[in-house]
């Protein structure tokens, strides 16, 4: 659960209830722990003021770094949905992945370089503070936000993926390799490495200097592996389903309810059909939603007398796409709201189309795994004799496009595409084999051909006689 608190520069901004509880650890702990060490002898209301005044001050400065990814992101064609602070800091929800290594990098780096802006302009308040003998409600807070910032920009560029230098490694590794899934297992491992040497050191604080500290440290640890792992699988989710439409994995064959129908009906109709809920349509238009949850916010004895209408979740509420968008829109709507089915609409905006539940993606995402591991992982071999023509081939997917790295002991002859006979394509590479040895070839799959963003990889050893 979140509170919305509004927008900055357009971007809606929200605070989890979690952030609540940390705010008042560390006013406490600021104010009635660190401060009196520091500025003794000062009154009981002054610490607290300046643990909320540094609290206060350190979240915002989160704020303007989380402001920093999503502004430059925006600013290079990706989406944000929102900024939300927590428990352990903020996150910006941004659609989709990087379309390329120097966006990828640009908006990881974006959030460090704010705080060390922001480290360098507490600093200097501080200064100023200290020179015109400000008191320490003034010069206090200024002093340990300064302080902070400069922790989290060296925290968040350790190359510990998700966090922003995993980010900002994955970016250099997928600018050499040219593969933003091997570059995102990549930063993975590297990431969970670090997160484990986090909690060994956790560990070893919670043993032999403070019990809190130490757990801290093993939580952050625990965040950042457990983080790596998400990341990497919404990666390969999003890969996997690029280039794939809403209208290539939606259900069009739907049972629906009438906003005139009794909550009886719509029961008898679960029982029958086994669907946990149903879109409502009046006058061949969508009119709302009806779900099991919402009869069981009625009385069971109530559902001959009550309609569909007064319990329905309206039009203006559902989530809805268009058949054309991307499948990924799909997956990033169920995950930021928590839904598991999201309706497609045409026309204008109010004639249903179908449907796309979870357990669609994740029928289209296993149909394609196995392919999709062999374009990873699978090293395919065969030998060929000196002088021999060979070809290498692989399915096209809609919306990308087939290259080739060719060693130099191959020729390429030709290039083609040729139709298959259920209705899909095959490019198809033609060599010579010029010389002995092996040979190592890779294909390359991406949207916009040589030289642009790869999804996926196909590696080939011939041994040549």
């Amino acid at each position: 659960m979140a509170i919305q608190l509004g927008k900055i520069a357009g971007i809606p901004v929200a605070v989890d209830y979690s952030l609540l509880v940390i705010f008042a650890l560390i006013a406490w702990s600021v104010g009635y722990v660190l401060m009196p060490t520091q500025y003794p002898g000062l009154a009981g209301w002054t610490y607290l003021a300046i643990g909320v005044l540094a609290a206060f001050l350190l979240f915002a400065s989160i704020l303007v770094h989380e402001l920093a990814h999503s502004v430059v992101a925006r600013s290079n064609g990706l989406k944000i949905r929102k900024i939300t602070l927590y428990l352990l800091g903020g996150v910006s929800e941004i659609e989709g992945e990087p379309t390329s290594p120097s966006v990828e990098l640009k908006v990881s780096a974006a959030g460090p370089l704010a705080s060390v802006a922001l480290t360098a302009g507490f600093a200097l308040l501080w200064l100023l503070s200290a020179y015109l003998r400000a008191p320490a409600l003034v010069s206090a807070p200024l002093e340990y936000t300064g302080v902070v910032n400069g922790a989290v920009a060296a925290f968040n560029l350790l190359p510990a993926f998700p966090m922003d230098g995993g980010r900002i490694l994955r970016a250099i590794v997928w600018r050499r390799k040219g593969d933003l899934l091997a570059s995102t297992r990549t930063a993975a491992a590297v990431g969970r490495v670090f997160a484990y040497l986090i909690m060994l050191g956790g560990m070893f604080l919670v043993v032999f200097v403070d019990v809190v500290l130490g757990v801290w440290f093993f939580i952050i640890g625990w965040f950042v592996s457990s983080g790596a792992q998400v990341a990497l699988t919404q990666t390969a989710l999003s890969e996997s389903l690029r280039g794939t439409r809403v209208r290539d994995i939606m259900t069009t064959k739907l049972d629906s309810v009438t906003p005139e129908m009794t909550l009886e009906e719509v029961s008898q109709r679960v029982l029958i059909l086994k669907h946990n809920g149903f879109p409502v349509i009046s006058e061949d238009k969508l009119a709302g939603c009806v779900t099991m949850h919402d009869l069981r916010r009625v009385k069971r004895e109530s559902w001959p007398q009550v309609k569909v209408a007064e319990v329905m979740t309206e039009r203006a509420s559902l989530l809805t796409v268009g058949e054309s968008d991307p499948a990924s829109k799909v997956v990033g709507l169920m995950n930021a709201n928590r839904v598991g089915r999201i309706f497609v609409v045409s026309g204008d905006g109010n004639t249903l189309a179908g449907m796309v539940t979870r357990s669609d993606v994740i029928k289209l995402v296993e149909s394609r795994e196995g392919g999709a591991r062999s374009y990873l992982s699978q090293k395919i071999s065969f030998t060929a004799e000196r002088g021999m023509d060979f070809v290498i081939e692989q399915p096209v997917d809609p919306g990308l496009v087939w290259w080739i790295e060719t060693p130099a002991g191959a020729r390429l002859l030709a290039e083609t595409t040729d139709a298959t006979g259920d209705g899909h394509e095959v490019r198809k590479f033609t060599f010579q084999a010029v010389e002995s040895g092996r040979l190592a070839i890779r294909l390359l799959e991406g949207p916009r051909g040589a030289g642009g963003p790869v999804v996926r990889t196909v590696a080939y050893t011939v041994d040549v006689q």
